[in-house]
């Protein structure tokens, strides 16, 4: 167990919901989800905590995997740009910038959209295979965003990311932003897990959200997000 931020660990009921990231944080490399994590957020739950997903992918893969799994809370979709809670949809990125700044970036270098882009809103997803550091280089100019999940590279509106989505997620259950603890792993997570009331990352986090977090966790994926919610004082207390 680490302990980063300096924030305290929180007491029972201080925390009234959860934001947690999905890949590499509830699915492994893989993209297995583990189903001890989703047994323990289901825990959570039941214990009339929020659950809200918060994912960098389109809306129709996030809304069906949250319906499955049986979480009520709000979700977040594409990295904020899409908040969705009982069919109701708010879009809040704008896909002006990315698109031009995507127009531009391809033709300078092959940069291959994911499959899922047929469905997606507010941004532009490219394969991981795209070299991040070339298409930030490419695109400094440009009034967008570059982030990686480890299985993306995102061009995304200035500002864009998954605390703007949270913290419209918060406004729907009528909370604040410093009742929420958020858990994720990538570069996409960072600002979340930063600016809610505690942030958790898992043992594969990057280092910038490792830096981020208040507390990360020694196992990886799903068996640090059980550990992070141990931590957190919301199961096994």
């Amino acid at each position: 167990m680490v302990f980063l931020s300096g924030k305290e660990r929180p007491q029972v009921g201080d925390v009234k919901a959860v934001a947690v990231d999905i890949d590499g944080t509830l699915a492994d490399d893989s993209r297995r989800l583990d189903l001890g994590a989703v047994g323990a957020l289901r825990e959570v739950q039941d214990s009339g905590i929020d659950v809200i997903l918060a994912s960098g992918n389109v809306l129709p893969i996030t809304y069906a995997l949250q319906q499955y799994l049986g979480f009520k809370g709000p979700l977040v979709a594409e990295n904020g740009g899409i908040v969705c809670h009982r069919q109701n949809v708010w879009v809040l990125g704008d896909p002006k910038k990315p698109r031009e700044a995507y127009e531009f970036l391809k033709g300078k270098i092959e940069a291959p959209r994911l499959f899922t882009d047929k469905w997606r809103e507010t941004e532009i997803g490219m394969k991981r295979e795209v070299d991040l550091e070339l298409v930030r280089k490419l695109l400094a100019g440009w009034d967008v965003e570059v982030q990686t999940t480890g299985w993306a590279v995102h061009i995304m509106g200035k500002g864009m990311n998954k605390f703007v989505g949270v913290k419209k997620a918060c406004e729907l259950l009528g909370i604040s932003v410093k009742q929420v603890a958020a858990i994720g792993d990538s570069d996409n997570d960072e600002m979340m897990i930063r600016e809610c009331g505690w942030g958790v990352a898992v043992g594969n986090a990057f280092d910038g959200t490792r830096r981020a977090a208040s507390f990360v966790a020694t196992k990886q994926h799903g068996a640090g997000v059980v550990e992070g919610l141990e931590w957190l004082r919301l199961i096994g207390r």
